[in-house]
């Protein structure tokens, strides 16, 4: 797998700036690592305080599918937990 800087294409850099946007608005701590697979599918991983995964999940599925179902790219996203919030 490569980070995102290389292989990411610019359809896939605006879906990622999209879903990115889309998790901040409602989890403002959150962190990403962006990742491309040698198919081109992209794996983002997204570090938050989220109580469940779901609730990242909830926030992307929509434009996950969308982008799957229109041809632009396959991505994936995985909610990973941070173990404290921050003070």
């Amino acid at each position: 797998m490569k980070d995102a800087g290389e292989g990411l294409t610019p359809a896939a850099a605006d879906i990622v700036e999209d879903i990115e946007s889309r998790i901040l608005a409602r989890f403002a701590d959150a962190t990403f690592n962006v990742r491309v697979g040698p198919d081109g599918r992209v794996y983002l991983a997204v570090y938050s305080y989220a109580a469940q995964d779901f609730e990242i999940q909830d926030l992307v599925a929509d434009r996950t599918v969308d982008a799957l179902i229109a041809g632009e790219v396959k991505i994936h996203v995985f909610p990973r937990h941070r173990a404290t919030a921050q003070s």
